[in-house]
């Protein structure tokens, strides 16, 4: 049985039909277990066989797996979703996501709530969108639970460990630093939404500029006070940094990056991100690291190329598949116009699309265009010389079916085997452009 088949399968049966329903009203033990079964399946899976080729094999931060941080709003999740497939699909070998099923299980059964019960439905959600990249191998589930012989843990696993922390802390430092003189925290209730933070700051940390925090369960003492005071209550900078209040920021960054890195060191993939101070603490993190980013390419198609953007993503991956020479070809093409760049950046990777990829699609747009004329032209002045039916029937598009006897009876080397000859070449005109570096391209735009 395959993965699809048996994610399918333990969905099904679990849920009953509704994932949701099942979901939201099932005990903490049976939504632990439910997310247990599916962490194990894609862990079998999803084995790294053998080491992939770094630059084409990424691991997605979990912005781009459909993850709540930074939002969890539903347009938000599917916009990075569909930056993710567009990435995947024309570029990378694979692109390894975050896993919200382990996510689940190592957390462990006592720390269900509310968030996890919807994550869990995303997950499920978010699988159903991937499915057919995720069928074709090119989106994976990674794993980020690593399992070590004693040799190995103290040789790989702890020396790792203590340098990814080691970073951590000083980059915890630094981010707390600087969020904390530009970010501004607030403490409000909202009507029917209950008690929340908000806070406001830079776009490039903070998404859309702005974050609510909704607060389930007990509430701390420092929290309580507040409900008596004016709302909404902004806290002072001292508060902030007393309370470790930027952690909520800062954090998911963090374990965002740490997975990465631990993915990175142990099945050789690049860093995949979506953000621009993202992918600048990637590169402090691991200055040695490869790291795109799919808004920057996502941004770059879409200003050059819109048609190839708004393809369906079945006709993608068909054409990938039937065209895997070529799609080689321009992907090497454009890697080696962009592994230069500045980790990736929006200007840059837009600068290689409009100026390097744009005019080189535009000249195999010419180079048809002038082949056809110069072809029909030709398959016009053989048409003159022709004769009777099968000529007017060939200048007006109406060859009968049993032309091919026709044209074996007057003769190959007449005026209208030549013809017949020609016209067929009309309808051949891809093969003009097959010899062009970014053929594919070129044909995923038509």
């Amino acid at each position: 049985m395959d993965f699809i088949e048996e994610f399918d399968d333990i969905i099904s049966l679990w849920s009953n039909g509704d994932p949701i329903e099942a979901i939201s009203n099932a005990s903490e033990d049976k939504v632990f277990e439910f997310a247990e079964t599916m962490a194990l399946s894609s862990r079998y899976h999803f084995k790294p066989e053998s080491k992939p080729n770094r630059n084409f094999s990424f691991i997605a931060n979990s912005s781009l797996s459909g993850g709540r941080h930074p939002c969890t709003y539903p347009d938000c999740r599917i916009k990075k979703l569909d930056e993710l497939v567009s990435f995947a699909s024309l570029y990378a070998d694979e692109v390894h996501i975050q896993n919200p099923f382990e996510e689940i299980l190592i957390a462990g059964p006592e720390n269900i709530n509310e968030a996890s019960r919807q994550e869990l439905i995303y997950g499920i959600h978010n699988y159903f969108y991937l499915k057919p990249l995720i069928e074709k191998g090119i989106i994976k589930y990674a794993q980020n639970m690593v399992s070590l012989c004693q040799h190995h843990s103290e040789t790989l696993a702890k020396p790792l460990s203590a340098e990814i922390e080691r970073k951590e802390t000083r980059l915890y430092n630094l981010l707390e630093e600087q969020l904390a003189e530009k970010c501004s925290i607030y403490f409000d209730v909202g009507e029917g939404a209950g008690p929340f933070l908000k806070i406001e700051g830079p776009d490039g940390l903070i998404d859309h500029g702005v974050r609510y925090l909704h607060l389930f369960g007990d509430l701390p003492e420092t929290i309580t006070e507040l409900l008596d005071k004016k709302l909404p209550y902004k806290f002072s900078k001292k508060e902030v940094l007393s309370e470790g209040m930027l952690s909520l920021i800062i954090s998911p960054i963090l374990r965002d990056l740490s997975n990465q890195e631990w993915h990175s060191a142990f099945y050789g993939t690049s860093y995949l991100c979506d953000n621009a101070t993202q992918m600048k603490i990637a590169s402090r993190l691991n200055s040695e690291a490869y790291s795109a980013s799919s808004s920057a390419f996502n941004k770059a198609m879409n200003h050059s190329l819109p048609s190839v953007y708004a393809k369906d993503l079945s006709d993608i991956v068909n054409l990938r598949e039937n065209e895997g020479e070529s799609f080689t070809v321009y992907r090497d093409k454009v890697h080696s116009l962009l592994k230069d760049t500045e980790k990736w950046s929006e200007e840059e990777v837009e600068e290689a699309f409009r100026d390097e990829i744009l005019p080189q699609i535009n000249m195999i747009d010419k180079k048809i265009r002038d082949w056809k004329v110069k072809t029909r032209e030709s398959l016009k002045e053989k048409i003159l010389f022709g004769s009777g039916a099968v000529s007017i029937g060939l200048y007006a598009g109406m060859l009968p079916p049993n032309i091919g006897q026709i044209v074996t009876a007057i003769g190959g080397g007449s005026a209208v085997a030549g013809a017949v000859m020609d016209y067929n070449k009309t309808l051949k005109d891809k093969n003009e452009a097959r010899s062009d570096d970014f053929y594919f391209l070129w044909q995923a735009k038509q």
